[in-house]
């Protein structure tokens, strides 16, 4: 194990971590293409599904009472359904083509967010389970599950604490779906190299308790800016490790 690599990887586990903890997102948006940059993105794949268990169990304790139950019990039951097709893209897709797709889509949506633009909602049952399914889906080939759950919530206009908290507790939940679908796709076999856990986990209680503390000083618009700027620099990044493995 290359001591630099290792200090690499916990350095972004902690970024990624920190944007989790304070928007309630971003962990696996951030964290995965910069770990594809010094590793296999198979390999930062598993990792970050594995992780997001770890910060959401650290996480999920303290937003008790400020999330919607319908709304994450709606959300979860869409994104297991996504995450079953999700888990067996890999196999036939390649994740360099996936991450270009997904990078563009994104930053279409965030511009459109940017300049406020909003779809009615008539149906919001409907409408929570075909984001989850999006989210299950991407989650489960890319290990980035945050942004259709980011894009529509923001597109309700819900408050952001309550925004925050309702995504802790879908992903607290998910996440375990998400190892468990990985598993069974056969994906987990894919990590020749567990060490890096040595720095990413001490580096994911570091992120969880700087980003708690930053969330205190965030009004419902630096939320609503910070969380498009997470998707954007996110996609961007996706984008970019599409192209650059073409």
């Amino acid at each position: 194990m290359d001591l630099s690599n290792l200090f690499m990887a916990g350095l972004i586990i902690f970024l990624g971590s920190f944007f989790a903890t304070v928007s309630g997102f971003g962990f696996a948006l951030v964290a995965t293409p910069l770990l594809g940059l010094i590793m296999p993105l198979k390999w930062a794949i598993i990792f970050i599904l594995v992780l997001t268990v770890v910060l959401r169990i650290l996480t999920m304790y303290q937003v008790w009472g400020e999330f919607n139950w319908r709304t994450v019990i709606l959300t979860s039951i869409g994104s297991f359904i996504g995450m079953l097709p999700g888990s067996k893209v890999l196999h036939f897709i390649s994740i360099t083509h996936l991450q270009i797709f997904l990078g563009i889509v994104l930053l279409a949506a965030t511009a459109l967010m940017s300049l406020q633009y909003t779809v009615p909602i008539k149906n919001k049952t409907a409408g929570r389970l075909g984001a989850g399914f999006l989210s299950g889906f991407f989650g489960a080939c890319t290990s980035v599950s945050g942004p259709p759950l980011v894009l529509y919530f923001l597109n309700e206009h819900t408050d952001k604490t309550e925004m925050r908290a309702n995504m802790i507790w879908i992903f607290g939940v998910t996440g375990i779906l998400f190892v468990g679908a990985s598993y069974w796709a056969g994906n987990i076999a894919a990590v020749g190299d567990w060490s890096y856990l040595y720095s990413m986990i001490p580096a994911t209680f570091l992120g969880v308790l700087a980003g708690e503390r930053m969330f205190r000083y965030l009004n419902q618009q630096l939320f609503r800016r910070l969380s498009l700027l997470i998707v954007l620099v996110g996609a961007v990044m996706m984008l970019f490790n599409g192209l650059r493995e073409l």
